[in-house]
């Protein structure tokens, strides 16, 4: 730290309080009040003794002043004490009008240099941060930053305001008696001489004061800041000790400068005392030779002892002001630091960039002696996804420091649309990028305050669907007060995956070109990661991203891979590098297990065709390993399909220890739904289920996704089997009402009603179309013209049936609840039941997975048994009746019912389709059979009629 002069200090200080100058005049006139506020106190008293006691007459003054008729001893003493009232009352409105412009003017500076000092910090550079550390900076502006108003308010206007009265009191003094004037001043230049010696003393002490009490404020900021760690480690009373050490340390310094300046009062008072016994002697002498009155005496030694209050208020001022200097050399030398990022007088402003980014030969050292990165190159083309890999301590957290000028690069350049970071606006420039980090820093606010903290000026509605995007505003609905819930301390009072998508919604409302997101998973649980990556595909749209993470999940869909080691980038997948830097050398390990056969053997041939598989292609975008299957069977295969896109795969031995992956192809919406169900609902249900590995969407040209579970080791659901059914409807039970309020939030389809009579249209239109087809008999025409009347008579009277849906809440329905979805696992607790194939899942009353089939050899439903799933959700709603249930299932099967035609009827413009019918006239029966359950009275004209009230 540079030492400054007293006058450099006194010059600073000056023009640091120029916007202060007119209230500190205006305190400083008041102030000037003092003297001849301070002159007058004495005059009642000499009026009293030499007028009223003894036979002087009035100063000329006041005799003109008085009429003749009160100039008697009484009316004298009248005078008397009516001065001393008002000399007291003047005094006091001077001393309280000198305290509020002092607080006023005192606190005004204060305020304004602290912020000054704040803003500064603020800029400066993160090594200067690093180095001092957080609590010294602290320190400096709660503590160091109040001296200003010790030296401009308490400090230079009494020392001036005692000067003042010092000459006027000197003034006085000699006109009454110049003897006694010159031996009161003969004490001015001791007191001086101490001042000048105890100076240095002083000023050191109080710097080395100020030093260790920043040091134990900083033990104070580092243990409460890792107080988790002390408590998990049982180290309170290590570190309180530790503080105490601290802490006596200052105390020492404190108590040295205290003597230091009890030694400076007591030379000051020896001094100040001899001199007014020698004043008294000689006063007393001139009185008994009658060169002056008693009165006289009285008024001189009231004035000597007013000389010397500013004589000792300036010797001590001067020895005090030196701890304030101390504090404010130490302000000053933070407004001394230069930043390490400047902005060019001519920098260029930036709106908005489209995102193309370049490093060029950029070489960066936090020291001389600590290089971090050594020619780094590489090109990222706009609205593209990179992500970096590598160990800890490569670099690649400075690379992201580097790019959004936290840092400048010590060698080199960094390009932003081609053009150099230096010479772009600082501000413009950073508001090109929202940053996620891994530790996701929140301030002590609300939750509303901390998503529009990239854009103050957001409103609610905004704020909501960042929070949506970010897949956060279910959980923030759930709080006890909402968006306005206060997050404590760094978000103290949320969990880290909840402080983590926090600051994605704070990424998505500020929307900015270019997304930068380091290590956004880690630390969290598998949930909590699905929902997170969930959040970040919709932040990446149409952006430039840059992804640091260790987790496969989040770099999954990156089309490039940038490899760091030790400062260098030894790996670029992007095909635009400009330079690849050979990798350092490493330890010699075993070699690893090969995974590549020998070019031209059999195996290498059989190699190549298993990782040309789409299936492998895509798991190896989602697994980093890019393990190869064992081998590859179709795990659901049907003849003449009637969803192309639907091809279900049996990956074996690419699983944790060599178990198989199921690799499911269907369409993007399916997946989406699947995807849904598997990442954000299913976690926080206690039901057993398929491990999920993730999506991987297919080619943009193609409606495709793949999706990977893993397989479930179970015996097939078999609907005779009481103790089957029992654990069906135990699962469900589970899954509806633990489910409720997360499908409400989960962006799910509806799944009610509306879905199935939208299917039975869709299927009565397409029999009408195809009826004629020449496979189809006389018999089967009737049959197809009846179930088209069928349909004609339900859609008329499907508001009715709508209605008896009713009796439970809506929840997270399955929707395909049958035995071809279900495996039955057994453990020491009985009889469990696993469920996939989630892609007719949605949100809607629970009674499509309620259904019952009639026919043992009608797959259609898994049937649970409804006495136990009554007991199950009864203990959640208690409200819900055994009624309630049964008709609920009974318009469940004639919706299944309805669903299974639709399936099946998909293939009646085919060559062969009266071999599905069947299936058709089996599935009709069921319909029949739910419908009757309603109370049907039989049939009119081919079909059934409703009665006219349903349920």
């Amino acid at each position: 730290m540079r030492i400054l002069s007293d006058l450099a200090l006194y010059r600073r200080l000056a023009r640091q309080a120029v916007p202060m100058w007119p209230l500190v005049a205006a305190l400083f006139l008041v102030g000037l009040l003092a003297s001849p506020l301070a002159l007058l106190a004495p005059l009642p008293l000499k009026i009293a003794v030499d007028t009223v006691l003894g036979s002087r007459p009035l100063p000329p003054l006041l005799a003109s002043l008085l009429p003749p008729a009160m100039r008697s001893p009484s009316g004298v003493l009248g005078l008397v004490a009516v001065l001393a009232i008002l000399i007291a009352v003047a005094t006091q409105l001077q001393v309280a009008a000198q305290k509020y412009l002092t607080v006023l003017g005192g606190e005004r500076l204060q305020l304004d240099f602290r912020a000054q000092i704040f803003q500064h910090l603020q800029r400066l550079s993160l090594t200067y941060h690093d180095t001092i550390g957080t609590a010294d900076s602290v320190y400096r502006i709660q503590q160091d930053a109040p001296a200003i108003r010790s030296l401009v308010i308490d400090g230079f206007l009494p020392l001036v305001s005692s000067a003042v009265t010092l000459a006027g009191m000197i003034y006085v003094t000699i006109r009454l008696d110049w003897q006694l004037a010159f031996v009161a001043l003969a004490a001015s230049p001791p007191l001086l001489l101490i001042a000048r010696a105890y100076r240095p003393r002083l000023r050191s002490q109080s710097r080395d004061v100020r030093r260790l009490e920043s040091i134990a404020l900083g033990v104070v900021h580092e243990v409460l800041g890792a107080l988790r760690v002390v408590k998990v480690f049982g180290q309170e009373e290590r570190e309180g000790n530790r503080f105490i050490r601290r802490s006596a340390d200052g105390v020492r310094g404190r108590v040295g400068l205290a003597l230091a300046e009890g030694g400076f009062s007591v030379a000051i008072g020896v001094i100040t005392a001899a001199s007014m016994t020698i004043v008294l002697f000689l006063g007393i002498t001139h009185v008994r030779s009658g060169l002056m009155s008693l009165g006289d005496l009285l008024l001189v030694m009231g004035y000597v002892a007013k000389l010397y209050d500013p004589m000792k208020t300036i010797s001590r001022k001067t020895a005090t002001l030196q701890g304030y200097l101390a504090s404010v050399e130490r302000a000053f030398a933070v407004l001394d630091e230069q930043p390490d990022v400047s902005e060019r007088a001519d920098a260029r402003p930036l709106e908005r960039a489209s995102g193309a980014v370049v490093f060029e030969h950029a070489s960066f050292s936090y020291a001389p002696d600590r290089p971090v990165l050594h020619d780094v190159s590489f090109t990222i083309a706009p609205g593209t996804s990179v992500g970096i890999e590598g160990t800890t301590g490569a670099g690649k957290s400075t690379l992201i420091s580097l790019l959004t000028r936290l840092y400048d690069p010590t060698e080199g350049r960094i390009l932003l649309d081609g053009v150099d970071l230096r010479d772009y606006r600082r501000d413009d420039l950073r508001r090109q990028f929202a940053v996620v980090l891994q530790d996701s820093v929140l301030f002590s606010a609300s939750i509303a305050e901390n998503i529009a903290y990239a854009m103050p000026g957001a409103s609610r509605a905004q704020i909501v669907a960042a929070a949506q995007a970010a897949n956060a505003h279910e959980f923030i609905e759930r709080l006890p007060r909402g968006y306005d819930t206060e997050v404590g301390e760094r978000g103290v009072k949320l969990s880290g995956g909840q402080r983590q998508r926090i600051a994605l919604a704070r990424a998505f409302l500020k929307d900015s070109p270019v997304l930068i997101l380091d290590e956004p998973t880690s630390g969290v649980d598998a949930h909590t990661e699905t929902a997170i990556v969930d959040a970040l595909e919709r932040l990446q749209k149409g952006r430039t991203v840059i992804i640091i993470s260790h987790r496969p999940s989040a770099v999954a869909r990156c089309t490039a891979m940038l490899t760091m080691a030790r400062g260098r980038i030894v790996g670029d997948t992007s095909g635009t590098a400009m330079t690849l830097c050979p990798p350092p050398p490493t330890p010699t390990l075993a070699p690893p297990r090969p995974t590549v056969a020998a070019v031209g053997s059999a195996s290498a041939r059989r190699q190549e065709i298993l990782l040309a598989h789409p299936a492998v292609q895509a798991w190896q975008r989602l697994n980093p390993e890019r393990v190869v299957p064992d081998r590859i069977t179709p795990a659901k295969f049907k003849p003449n399909k009637p969803r192309p896109n639907l091809t279900v795969y049996r990956l074996e031995g690419i699983g944790p220890d060599g178990a198989a992956v199921i690799a499911k192809r269907c369409t993007r919406e399916s997946g989406r739904i699947e995807r849904t169900v598997y990442e954000r609902i299913l976690p926080q249900v206690p039901l057993a289920g398929p491990r999920y590995y993730g999506t991987v969407d297919g080619p943009p040209e193609d409606d495709v996704c793949w999706l990977f579970i893993g397989e479930i080791a179970g015996e097939k659901y078999d609907m005779l089997r009481p103790e089957h059914r029992v654990a069906a409807a135990r699962w469900l039970g589970i899954l509806h009402t633990e489910t409720r309020f997360t499908a409400d939030h989960a962006g799910l389809p509806d799944a009610g009603p509306s879905r199935y009579r939208a299917q039975m249209r869709a299927t009565r239109d397409l029999i009408r179309d195809h009826v004629d087809n020449p496979a189809f008999g006389g018999a089967d025409v009737a049959f197809l013209d009846g179930l088209v009347a069928r349909f004609e008579a339900l859609d008329e009277e499907w508001d009715q049936l709508e209605r008896a849906s009713n009796g439970l809440p809506s929840s997270l329905i399955h929707g395909d609840f049958n035995a071809k979805n279900l495996r039955v696992l057994e453990s020491a607790h009985g009889v469990h039941i696993g469920a996939f194939d989630w892609e007719d899942a949605g949100r809607a009353v629970p009674g499509i997975d309620l259904a019952q089939a009639v026919d043992p050899s009608c797959r259609i439903a898994a049937s649970p048994d409804l006495a136990t799933y009554g007991a199950v959700v009864r203990e959640r709603w208690p409200n819900c009746d055994a009624t309630d249930i049964e008709r609920l299932a009974t318009c469940g099967a004639v919706w299944r019912a309805v669903a299974v035609i639709t399936w099946d009827a998909q293939h009646l413009a085919r060559p062969w389709a009266d071999a599905f019918l069947p299936n058709l006239r089996m599935y009709e029966a069921e319909l029949t059979h739910a419908l009757d359950r309603f109370g049907w009275p039989g049939r009119t004209n081919g079909h059934h009629a409703l009665p006219p009230t349903v349920g």
